[in-house]
């Protein structure tokens, strides 16, 4: 409500605000207080501080992103390293079962027939020490190097298990020929 008071004693008396200028003067006077009004200034220290402010919060982010960053990599390869693990601990305990598989049935064999020489398995056995050494060797740290030796020794064991049975099931066909004939 006073606003439209104001307002219509403006429009009202318009004609006799428009007449009137005020003195030269007052401009003058306005014109060299605003000359001689100095701004604020800032002291340079106060710049270097909020430098310094800045650079010190640039460098704790960038401190905090880069131990994330490394806590997510050791994570990240302790996970690589025990899923790499588990994986030679499957791959181990296959070839160890078939090694047992397979010894069972020279071993038997040998049961069955007692002119056949017990040195079957010497090999076997030398490998064996050579697989448990390598084994002593991981428990400090399984590198790739000692695990994919360990899985070779595994694997030559198996070659030379095969390689026996077969010679057995040969000997065993001919002695069952040679019963047959007789």
């Amino acid at each position: 409500m006073s606003m439209d008071k104001l307002e219509k004693f403006v429009k009202e008396n318009r004609a006799a605000f428009d007449d009137k200028r005020p003195p030269e003067d007052v401009w003058h006077n306005i014109n060299d207080q605003l000359e001689n009004s100095e701004s604020p200034t800032v002291p340079i220290s106060t710049y270097l501080w909020r430098a310094a402010a800045i650079v010190l919060f640039a460098v704790v982010v960038w401190l905090l992103v880069d131990r994330s960053d490394r806590n997510d990599s050791l994570a990240q390869s302790e996970a690589f390293i025990n899923e790499n693990e588990i994986a030679f601990n499957d791959v181990e305990t296959f070839y160890i079962k078939e090694i047992e598989t397979k010894q069972n049935l020279i071993v038997q064999f040998v049961a069955d027939n007692p002119e056949m020489d017990r040195d079957l398995l010497v090999e076997i056995d030398q490998l064996d020490s050579t697989y448990q050494m390598l084994k002593s060797a991981a428990e400090g740290g399984q590198s790739e190097k000692i695990a994919d030796a360990m899985v070779l020794n595994l694997q030559m064991r198996i070659d030379i298990l095969n390689q026996q049975i077969e010679v057995l099931e040969k000997i065993k066909s001919i002695k069952e020929n040679e019963n047959i004939s007789i």
